[in-house]
């Protein structure tokens, strides 16, 4: 089954996947209610709608039925370098198969797809950050170890 561009129409699926990859992580997604739920409502139709710098694709059926895999990709902007005159580079995330349908290929699918578009637009260095899961998989479509550490700050929010 080949991905296809998510609409609209996908994006309860793609938030219920989206749940799935946070317990996945170790995280409570919490009740269908949640806040972060509604968030991501607006979060997704925006960018499926609204940002050419933006894809999505999905494997399973027709918009609004059941889905069994999803992932993004857009562009991120930084200093032009020698490298990357135009300072562009992709940025591959929220790559997720549905517990049922995971090792059959799906999330491979995506990547490439994803690739290919990133690729197709001039883009020439790829990013993401792997879970243990998905590493064989990024690794398996040519992805290496990065060149710097990643870390990270958490701020505390005002009140």
């Amino acid at each position: 089954m080949q991905p296809r561009t998510a609409t609209p129409a996908d994006i309860p699926e793609l938030i219920r996947l989206r749940a799935v990859a946070l317990a996945s992580l170790g995280t409570d997604p919490g009740p269908a209610d949640a806040d972060w739920r509604k968030v991501a409502d607006g979060w997704f139709r925006e960018r499926l709608t609204d940002r050419p710098d933006v894809h999505c694709l999905v494997v399973g059926g027709a918009p609004g039925e059941p889905l069994l895999a999803t992932g993004m990709a857009w562009v991120t902007y930084h200093l032009p370098n020698p490298g990357r005159p135009d300072g562009r580079r992709g940025y591959l995330d929220a790559i997720v198969t549905d517990e049922a349908a995971r090792g059959r290929g799906h999330g491979r699918r995506i990547v490439d797809g994803l690739v290919a578009w990133l690729e197709g637009i001039g883009i020439h260095h790829v990013q993401l950050h792997a879970s243990a899961d998905g590493e064989p998989v990024y690794r398996a479509a040519g992805f290496t170890t990065g060149r710097y550490p990643g870390m990270d700050l958490f701020l505390t929010p005002a009140p």
